[in-house]
């Protein structure tokens, strides 16, 4: 239940769902002034989603910051966390939006930096058709193909979203102390730091896929507005809201 109804809040907190209630209000009210004021506001909130300094900005201070490890550094276990990285269809590998949180994994352990890796995540879809597993099988097929022998790779393929993650990592690892490196993308660690550390794993962070980018201002930055920026002020606006409601259960 807590599933499907976090998806529901999610979608009516997004903010393309603001700019929609703003085009409501304009076509159902039978005030002018009230008609006019929404799609005023419908129209400054659009210009803002979408300025790409607003979001940059969004983006920098949410999401963890790059990190590069030390000569000595080592790791007995990498998690990765799925979703959006790879698909599988037939005999043929797709790459999704999140790629980088299974390639940086497969650099560190070419690197001898883990020794180990843990893919964790199912479906993250509401229907029950979905395939919990595939990400996952999609992710740990790369691995083979790059090299990575199979008793090197560990899949936990149940997990729906980010608690699960924790919840069932360390059900997996049975209380066994480890050294463990969290891989997610940049904008998703807060969430997921929280949350491992919720049923005490003690991870380092390792950050990827990332959004953020320097500040630049240039006209084109500051003024132009892009769809591209609606989308990224949606992927952090998501995170924000799962981790004010996790941190209210209790979760991170």
């Amino acid at each position: 239940m807590f599933f499907i109804l976090s998806k529901i809040f999610f979608y009516l907190l997004m903010p393309i769902s603001f700019l929609f209630y703003g085009l409501v209000m304009a076509v159902s009210t039978q005030s002018p002034r009230r008609r006019k004021r929404a799609v005023i506001a419908t129209l400054i909130g659009l210009y803002v989603m979408s300025n790409g300094f607003f979001v940059n900005q969004v983006l920098r201070m949410w999401e963890y910051a790059p990190r590069t490890m030390g000569p000595q550094e080592k790791y007995d276990l990498a998690v990765v966390l799925t979703g959006g990285i790879a698909d599988k269809k037939g005999d043929q590998m797709f790459f999704g939006n999140s790629a980088d949180r299974i390639l940086q994994p497969l650099f560190l352990y070419k690197e001898g930096k883990v020794k180990k890796i843990l893919i964790s995540g199912g479906s993250g879809s509401v229907s029950a058709q979905a395939d919990s597993a595939s990400e996952g099988r999609a992710a740990a097929y790369l691995l083979e193909v790059a090299g990575v022998p199979k008793a090197d790779i560990m899949l936990e393929g149940t997990s729906r979203n980010t608690r699960e993650n924790a919840v069932n990592t360390a059900k997996l690892l049975g209380g066994k102390e480890q050294k463990i490196v969290l891989v997610t993308s940049a904008y998703h660690m807060r969430r997921a730091v929280g949350c491992f550390e919720k049923v005490n794993l003690k991870i380092s962070p390792y950050p990827t896929d990332f959004y953020a980018s320097d500040k630049l201002y240039t006209l084109d930055q500051l003024l132009v507005p892009k769809e591209y920026n609606l989308y990224c002020l949606y992927r952090v606006v998501h995170e924000m809201l799962g981790y004010v409601v996790y941190s209210v259960l209790g979760y991170a």
